[in-house]
């Protein structure tokens, strides 16, 4: 790695080598030769703060915009989550109403049986959706959340979810007493 033309020791300008080198191989200038190779190595340094200062400034704008960005994504991403659980809370309370006129329904006196029948077959698959609505709601949420923190490819780098499907409780022991 080579040295620097110039440098700073004690509060003072320290040429390097290079510049006696350059200012022997312009030694038939006489002294101005060496202030020829001094004023190079000044300005040659001059360039080089100033290209790192550029480079700083071009690496904190740029910083700033990509920051600017996930800003605007994150705040959209907000935005359309709450909309979204305005929509499903306003869903989940007309599949409530659904579900609380059909079990109403389901016990009038005088009624068919095959209407019976379909008010309590459509309760049940309206508790399914019920359900199934509120998985699909926080499996929105966890994916929003996920953007906001992460970023929106995060998503796509996350591991697979596991497939929803019945899960088997555990099975108790019981110790050494009666039976319940």
């Amino acid at each position: 790695m080579a040295k620097s033309l110039v440098s700073m020791a004690g509060g003072h300008l320290v040429f390097g080598e290079a510049v006696s080198r350059i200012a022997e191989s312009l030694s038939p200038l006489g002294a101005a030769g060496r202030l020829i190779a001094e004023s190079y190595a000044l300005v040659s340094e001059m360039r080089r703060i100033n290209l790192e200062k550029t480079q700083a400034a071009d690496a904190k704008e740029v910083t700033l915009a990509l920051l600017e960005a996930r800003r605007q994504e994150s705040s959209a991403s907000l935005r359309q989550l709450r909309d979204g659980l305005g929509q499903a809370d306003l869903s989940a309370q007309d599949i409530r109403r659904c579900m609380v006129n059909m079990q109403a329904e389901t016990v009038k006196p005088g009624l068919a049986l095959a209407e019976r029948r379909a008010y309590i077959e459509l309760t049940q698959h309206f508790t399914t959706m019920l359900v199934q609505h509120h998985t699909d709601l926080t499996g929105g949420v966890a994916v929003i959340v996920d953007k906001v923190l992460n970023g929106a490819g995060a998503t796509a780098l996350a591991p697979a979810a596991r497939p929803a499907g019945p899960s088997k409780p555990a099975k108790r022991k019981t110790s050494g007493g009666r039976g319940r």
